[in-house]
C-alpha cells in the first residue's frame, strides 16, 4: 500500500501535488472545526448580578484554573460549562467568593489615623452589608441592598430625628414574598439598628413596587394588612375560576377579573327578649283565715316571672360583603374557504353552563348583592399569532442551518474525494506507465505488427525472476525448503 502511494505521488506533477495538499489541509481543518464545534460544552450561569470587584476576582480564578467561561450581562453574569457549575460554586465559596457585599470585615482593616467621621461611615457600611447578607439567606431573595440613615444624637428631644432604612430586594425568577415575610424583613431591619422604628423601614423590589407600607392609611381608613387580605381573596377567586375555564376552553381562551368588598368591622351585640304572653310562675302563696262569724277565707298570692332570653352575637371581621365578577370567553374558530380563521360565537347553552360554573366557584349570593357578567367576545390573537409565527420561523431557520451545515460538510468531503479521484485519473492519462520490453521471439514473424500472446509458463518464469531479483533471501529460503523435502 505504501509503495503504491509513493508511486502515485511520484507520477503527480508539481501543481497537482500543491492542489492535493491544499485539499487535504482543508479537509483536516474542516474535520477539526466540526469536532471542536461538536465537543463545545453547554454553558450555564455560575453567578449573576455580581459586583465588579467580585466578577474580576472570579474571572481571574477561572482563568488560573483553565476553566472555560463566558461573561454576559455587562460583566455581572459569568457562565461556565454546565457539568462544572456545582463544583466551582463549592470551590469558590471555600475562598469566600463572591463576597456578597461588605460586612464587618471592613472593621478588621481599621487604621489608626481614621477620623470619627470615617469610623462612623465604615460602621454604617458594615451594618448595611451584614443586614443585606442576612436578608439574602431567604429562599426567595436573589440579592438585597440596604441603605441606612442614622442621624447624630441631639441634646434636645424635639430636635431628635428618627433613623430610617431603605431596602431593595431582587427576587428570584418566579418567586414572591408573602406578607408575613415582608413583616419579618421589616422587623429584622428595625431590630438590627438602634432607634429604628418598623414604620421607618421602606421595602421595595427592583421593579419599584412598594412591598411595605404604613400600618394604616388615614385617607382610606383601612390598614395595609386589610388591603393585602382583599387582594389575596381576589387572587384566590380569580385563580379558581380561571383554572376551571382553562380546563374546559384551553389557555388564552378566557379572561377573569373579580373585585371583592370585605367588611372589617367586628361587632358584638347582646339581645334580651321578654315573652309577656307566656309568663312563668315564680312563686305562689296561699293563706287560710277564719272570720268572726266563723267563715273561713283563703287568700292566694301568685308571683309571675316574664321569660327573658339573652343572646350574645359576635360578627367577625373580614367577611365578604359583595363580589363583582366579569368574565370574557373567546369563541370557536373554523377554517374559511380561503384558509383563514372564521370566528364562530358560542351558543346560549354553553354560556349558561359557564355562568353556572362561575357562580358556584365564587359562592355567588343574590341576597348579598353580588354581580356576575359573562360575555362571549372574539379575542385579538394577532400578537400571539405573530409570536407563534416568529417562533416557528426561528425554529425552522435553526433546523435549516443545522441541516445546511451537515450537508455542507458532507459535500465538502465529497468534493475532496472527487478532486482526489479526478487527479489520479488525470495523472494516469498524462503520465502513462513505461513501455514493457518485449523479447524478439514474442513478435510474429509473418506480421511484425501483431504480438503473440505470451505463454503461461513464460509469464510464471518472468514473475519468478522478478521475485528473485526483489527478494533474493526469501526465494533462497523457499528453494532450500523444497530441496530438503525432496531429499527426505
Amino acid at each position: 500500500m505504501l509503495e503504491r502511494l509513493r508511486e502515485f505521488w511520484g507520477r503527480l506533477s508539481q501543481n497537482q501535488r500543491i492542489l492535493l495538499g491544499s485539499l487535504g489541509a482543508a479537509f483536516v481543518a474542516l474535520m477539526i472545526f466540526v469536532m471542536t464545534w461538536a465537543a463545545k460544552p453547554e454553558y450555564a450561569v455560575l453567578y449573576a448580578n455580581l459586583e465588579t470587584a467580585d466578577a474580576s476576582v472570579i474571572v481571574d480564578r477561572l482563568r488560573g484554573d483553565n476553566v472555560p467561561y463566558e461573561v454576559d450581562g455587562g460583566g455581572g453574569t459569568i457562565k461556565v460549562p454546565q457539568d462544572r457549575v456545582h463544583d466551582l460554586r463549592l470551590s469558590l465559596a471555600a475562598d469566600g467568593l463572591p463576597s456578597s457585599g461588605t460586612g464587618y470585615e471592613l472593621l478588621d482593616s481599621s487604621k489608626l489615623g481614621w477620623t470619627d467621621f470615617v469610623q462612623k461611615f465604615q460602621h454604617r457600611r458594615a451594618l448595611e452589608g451584614e443586614i443585606a447578607r442576612t436578608i439574602q439567606t431567604l429562599a426567595e431573595i436573589q440579592s438585597a441592598r440596604v441603605h441606612l440613615v442614622i442621624p447624630e444624637p441631639s441634646l434636645f428631644i424635639e430636635e431628635e430625628k428618627p433613623a430610617t432604612a431603605s431596602v431593595v430586594l431582587q427576587l428570584k425568577s418566579g418567586a414572591r414574598v408573602q406578607p408575613g415575610q415582608i413583616a419579618g424583613i421589616v422587623h429584622l431591619v428595625s431590630s438590627a439598628v438602634e432607634g429604628l422604628s418598623p414604620d421607618q423601614v421602606t421595602l421595595l423590589d427592583t421593579a419599584g413596587h412598594l412591598l411595605s407600607a404604613p400600618n394604616a392609611d388615614p385617607l382610606l381608613g383601612v390598614s395595609s394588612d386589610q388591603l393585602a387580605l382583599v387582594q389575596k381573596k381576589e387572587e384566590e377567586m380569580t385563580e379558581k375560576v380561571q383554572s376551571l375555564l382553562e380546563t374546559v376552553l384551553g389557555r388564552g381562551k378566557s379572561v377573569t377579573r373579580i373585585a371583592v368588598e370585605m367588611d372589617f368591622e367586628k361587632t358584638e351585640s347582646t339581645i334580651e327578649s321578654f315573652d309577656a304572653d307566656n309568663p312563668v310562675v315564680r312563686s305562689e302563696t296561699t293563706t287560710n283565715a277564719t272570720g268572726q262569724t266563723g267563715e273561713k277565707t283563703e287568700t292566694g298570692t301568685t308571683n309571675y316571672e316574664i321569660s327573658k332570653r339573652i343572646e350574645h352575637k359576635t360578627k367577625p371581621a373580614g367577611l365578604v360583603s359583595r363580589i363583582t365578577a366579569s368574565v370574557f370567553v373567546d369563541g370557536n374558530y373554523e377554517d374559511g374557504p380561503n384558509g383563514e380563521k372564521v370566528y364562530v360565537p358560542r351558543t346560549d347553552e354553553e354560556m349558561a353552563k359557564f355562568q353556572n360554573i362561575i357562580r358556584t366557584a365564587i359562592g355567588f349570593d343574590d341576597a348579598r348583592g353580588d354581580q356576575l357578567t359573562v360575555e362571549n367576545i372574539a379575542f385579538d390573537n394577532s400578537a400571539e399569532e405573530d409570536e407563534r409565527r416568529d417562533m416557528v420561523n426561528s425554529q425552522r431557520m435553526q433546523m435549516l442551518l443545522q441541516v445546511a451545515g451537515r450537508v455542507g460538510s458532507i459535500a465538502l468531503v465529497g468534493l475532496v474525494l472527487f478532486m482526489a479521484v479526478r487527479m489520479v485519473r488525470r495523472s494516469q492519462l498524462f503520465n502513462p506507465p513505461p513501455p514493457v520490453e518485449v523479447e524478439p521471439e514474442v513478435l510474429d514473424k509473418d506480421n511484425p505488427l501483431l504480438v503473440k500472446k505470451p505463454k503461461e509458463a513464460e509469464i510464471m518464469r518472468g514473475r519468478i525472476v522478478e521475485l528473485a531479483r526483489q527478494k533474493p533471501e526469501e526465494v533462497s529460503r523457499i528453494l532450500r525448503t523444497w530441496l530438503r523435502e525432496e531429499a527426505s
